[in-house]
Order: structure tokens, then sequence, then C-alpha cells
């Protein structure tokens, strides 16, 4: 391709770039560290999230090639194939050994290109993309922040909070809180979600490759100063510790007050494929009330008005009660265990921009994607979790993306760090500068935490949920698809 093959600013030798990486590489970067070290962190990021994410996705299927072909502006669908940070279907591993029918590779382009066309939020993935357009380390919007503030205030308050909001999350499990954001942090929030997604981060790569979502990260706050500091100041941080007085958290009733911390975040965009039933799982190092305590809440905070045939959550009524779903579980089957008792009483809520949604970790709910493709709209969520009052540290045998950070701590020990900051009643000057100086992101170290934990027991637990439900596609959805219109609200 022009710029990258022969006439370009690097050359190569016609068809090698792909077949002989190492000489490119050498010749392309010399002996320079810095950028082989960065070629090394995009290509282990990019293995590892076809590892992991191969249950959720088809990027294994040779009817739908791996998206990371779509690349580099540099390069047309019809010279990928050569060279140049797209990987053609060819070139990718599938389990059938005929690669496509050239017709077959024009098709596929055809079809991916319009599906390109169809979100203005999905950012390309290229090799070259990987290399040249995204970030590795930490981020600052030039996004004015909405508020003028001092480094040490509490979070703005909000007053909405009702006793019903309290006894209806305590009952259901789930409860929605409407206007917690007035427009000026509505505008803040998808400002600085519109700057990340112009701006990615390597770490939205597994999200984006697996095509749940048009842009989806973990952990913004750690590498993104906006999402810190709106987790510090906005009216979110109220709003959770005001939630914790629903009766889940007594260490914080008899003390008169709740710390909340964040365990983790997520910023998501456009689901496209929706998440079917099931329980959040990547809660952080908590038990989300599996074997011990309560420590935790799980949260949304929404940046655009519901579309009227999908993108709505549906949550299953008390079902944080059930007996049957695991710690290492996540999608379910309303058809097992004690599950059915749960299933004819669902609530579907349509937030508005700025609302919120809080629910107790273990209820179980799903979230239906645009069958169409979202186009130029948009479905912007920040979520997480948060560990509330004295949790305990919980990351033995378990794979967490949101535990990925260079800290000392170690089973029980109380979850008291700057890499789980406190945001309520008010966020720590400390962590606040350690997060700053760039020390609370993740880390080889965290990340052989993680990997080393992989074949435990309970991720094997939590990747054969996915199995269970993908061999049993049919009855899964004869049981678990009813119209949201036909059940009791």
């Amino acid at each position: 391709g022009e710029g990258i093959c022969g006439r370009g600013s690097i050359p190569c030798t016609e068809r090698r770039f792909l077949s002989h990486p190492p000489r490119v590489v050498c010749r392309v970067f010399g002996r320079n560290n810095a950028a082989m070290k960065m070629v090394c962190s995009a290509s282990l990021i990019v293995a590892t999230s076809l590892v992991l994410l191969a249950p959720t996705s088809n990027a294994f299927s040779a009817t739908n090639p791996l998206s990371l072909r779509k690349a580099s502006p540099l390069v047309t669908a019809r010279s990928a194939p050569a060279c140049g940070g797209r990987i053609g279907p060819s070139m990718v591993m599938t389990p059938e050994r005929n690669s496509p029918t050239g017709a077959r590779m024009e098709e596929i382009y055809a079809r991916e290109a319009e599906q390109q066309k169809k979100s203005s939020s999905k950012p390309p993935i290229g090799l070259w993309d990987l290399l040249t357009k995204y970030a590795y380390g930490q981020q600052t919007p030039n996004v004015p922040f909405p508020i003028e503030y001092e480094e040490d205030q509490a979070p703005e308050a909000f007053d909405g909070i009702t006793a019903e909001h309290l006894r209806t999350l305590e009952r259901d499990g789930v409860v929605h809180i409407k206007g917690v954001l007035k427009p000026h942090w509505i505008n803040y929030l998808r400002d600085i979600t519109e700057w990340q997604i112009q701006n990615p981060h390597i770490w939205a790569v597994p999200g984006v490759v697996s095509g749940l979502y048009d842009y989806i990260q973990r952990s913004a706050w750690t590498t993104n100063e906006g999402f810190a500091k709106f987790l510090y100041y906005s009216p979110v941080a109220s709003v959770l510790g005001q939630c914790a007085n629903c009766g889940w958290f007594p260490e914080g009733d008899e003390r008169g007050y709740h710390e909340v911390r964040v365990s983790t975040d997520l910023l998501m965009v456009n689901p496209n494929k929706g998440f079917k039933w099931h329980q959040d799982n990547q809660n952080g190092p908590l038990t989300s009330g599996h074997g011990g305590k309560l420590d935790a809440l799980r949260f949304w905070v929404t940046m655009d008005d519901t579309p009227a045939d999908y993108g709505a959550p549906v949550y299953l009524r008390r079902s944080h009660l059930n007996k049957m779903v695991g710690k290492d579980e996540v999608f379910v089957a309303l058809d097992e265990g004690d599950l059915p008792q749960y299933a004819d009483d669902l609530v579907e809520f349509r937030p508005q921009a700025g609302d919120m949604i809080v629910w107790h970790p273990r209820s179980i709910h799903k979230v239906e994607g645009a069958p169409n493709g979202w186009g130029d709209n948009k479905r912007r969520v920040l979520g997480g979790t948060v560990a509330i009052d004295d949790a305990k540290y919980q990351g033995k045998k378990k794979a967490l993306f949101s535990d990925m950070g260079r800290h000392n701590l170690v089973q029980d020990d109380p979850l008291r760090s700057p890499f789980f900051p406190i945001i309520y009643p008010k966020s720590d000057p400390r962590e606040r500068a350690f997060r700053e100086q760039g020390k609370v992101g993740r880390s080889m170290e965290g990340f052989g935490r993680m990997m080393g934990s992989l074949m435990s027991t309970e991720n094997m637990v939590q990747f054969s949920s996915w199995t269970k439900v993908v061999s049993n596609a049919q009855k899964i959805q004869r049981v678990n698809e009813p119209f949201v219109g036909d059940k009791k609200k």
C-alpha cells in the first residue's frame, strides 16, 4: 500500500510484511527499544484478547474473520492482503484449513466496510492503528471541567434520594434514580467520552475486538484524568454513598456514614450484540455478596436517552436472592435452579440522559443491542462497581481485568489503597496524587498475576458458563427471550 510498501516511507519487500514479521520490525524500528516495547505490548494485548474473548465472539469463524483487518487509512481493501497493518482473512488462524476465495474476501470486506459506516464510535484496530493511534499511558483530555472546585472538596451533593428509593433497592435489588446529572455534567461526560473514542487507549482493544460494543474500556479512571475527576467531584459519588443506606451495609450504618471506593469503572458505547441474561462478574477483588458479606454496589450513569426499540436494561426483581448462580458464573439460563421463580417478574428501565441505575452485584439482568447498527446514534454509559465500607481484598485465584496494578495487597487485606480510591465522603489527596503520577495503571506484574490465575477452577467455571449458554442457544432463546410486553411489570 502507498506509504507502507515499496514507494512509501517504510519500505518492505512485496508481500513479506506478515510472512516475515521479525525482519520487518527490525528494519522499521532498528534498535529502538521503546518502539520495540510498544510493538510487543500491542501484540501481547491483541493475542490475549483473542484467547480471553473467543467464547464471546466469532473471531475464530471463517465466515466472519477477525475485525483486526479493519485498519490503516493508508491501506485500501484491495491492497490489504499485501501488507501494511491490515490482516487479511487468509492470515487469521481459523479452525478451517481453507482460506476464503477472492470473491468471498471481497464480500467480507464490503460487508465490514458498510458496518464501519454504521458507527461513528468505533476506532480502527488494525496493526498500524495500534502502533500509531492508541495511547499507552496517562491521558488528559482538553475538555474544561464543568464546575469551579477546590481539590479537597467533597463530591457535589444530590438531594433526590428518597426512602422509597432505598426500599426499592433493598427489596428488588435494583433502583432507577432520575435526574442525577444536570446538563453541564451530562455535556462534560459526553465530551470526555467522545475525546476518549477519538484518542483510544490500548486497554480498549480487547473489548473493541470482541465487537460487543463500538467502544468499551475498563478502568478508564486510571488512565484518563477526566473520568477520575468526574468520579471525585460529580453527584455520582453522593448517590452511591446514600444508596448504601438501604440496609445492606451495617458497618456504615453504625458509623453514621458510608465509605465508597472505586473498584472498577467501565466506559460502554453502543452495545452491538447485547448481553443476555447474566450476573456481573468482573467487579474487582470483592465478594460481591458471594461467600461473605456484601461489600459492593453496581452502577450505571447514562449520557443519552434510551432508544425506543432497543438498548434498555432489563432486570429480574429480587433475583439477587437466588441460590443457584455461583460467584464465578456469568451467563445463566432462566429455566435452571431457582431462577424460574424470578423469571416472570422483570422490570425494564428506559433511563434518560443523566439518570442512574444502582443494583446488587448478584441481580440478573440483560441489555439488548442495536439489531441494525447504531449509525450516528449513541448509547453511552459509564458504569462500574464500588466497594462499600469495610471491604477486604479478594483477589485470590481470579482473573480480574480491573486488578492489574502494581500493589502489594494480599487476600483479606483491608481494601484501602490508591488502586481503589475513596470517592465518598470525599477523595483522598494522597490517592489523587498517586494516580496523577501514573502509578495506578495496569502493569506487567498485574498482567502476570492475572494470567497466572487463568487456569484456576474459578475461571474455568466462569468460561464454562459462556459455553453452556452457547451450546444451548435455542433452548436459552425460548426460555430467556420473551417479549418484555408479555411479562408482568
